[in-house]
């Protein structure tokens, strides 16, 4: 009678636990990306949703009195801040052409982890020096949040 043992052996097991500890460990990185990637797109749905209440806010104001109102610099409307975020807005209008305004409002903040999405590093409104991504300078604050849209002289 030949002598057959049903199992495993000591060595297979081990290469099977191996190669279930890289899946389980690439599964814990895919499911904390996605959390992260969760986190960072209810921010900016939030950002956005200011940005465009900020935007209406200025369609809704007196055209001849919008570039003193809300231009960079100007006061009340240029800076503004999002509920539930840490975080900064800026209002840029371009009044290049009397008869149609362009408005862009920015909103940069900073995430659960710190991170700060956007240029304005110090999240006080205000381009400050080295904020201005090198390569791409504009002179202006930029983020992933971010509406423009014109408003036409009626």
């Amino acid at each position: 009678m030949k002598n057959s043992r049903q199992g495993f052996t000591l060595v297979e097991l081990m290469i099977v636990a191996a190669i279930l500890a890289v899946v389980v460990v690439g599964m814990l990185k895919i499911f904390i990306f996605s959390s992260e990637s969760a986190a960072i797109a209810a921010d900016k749905t939030l950002a956005l949703s200011a940005a465009q209440d900020k935007i209406e806010e200025i369609r809704n104001h007196s055209f001849d009195d919008i570039v003193a109102d809300y231009a960079a610099g100007g006061t009340p409307g240029n800076a503004f801040t999002v509920s539930n975020l840490t975080s900064s807005g800026v209002v840029y209008i371009d009044s290049t052409n009397a008869e149609l305004l362009i408005v862009k409002a920015v909103v940069c903040w900073e995430d659960k982890y710190g991170r700060i999405i956007g240029e304005d590093a110090n999240l006080n409104g205000a381009l400050d020096a080295g904020e201005d991504t090198p390569g791409e300078e504009n002179n202006e604050i930029d983020s992933i949040a971010s509406l423009v849209s014109m408003v036409a002289k009626r």
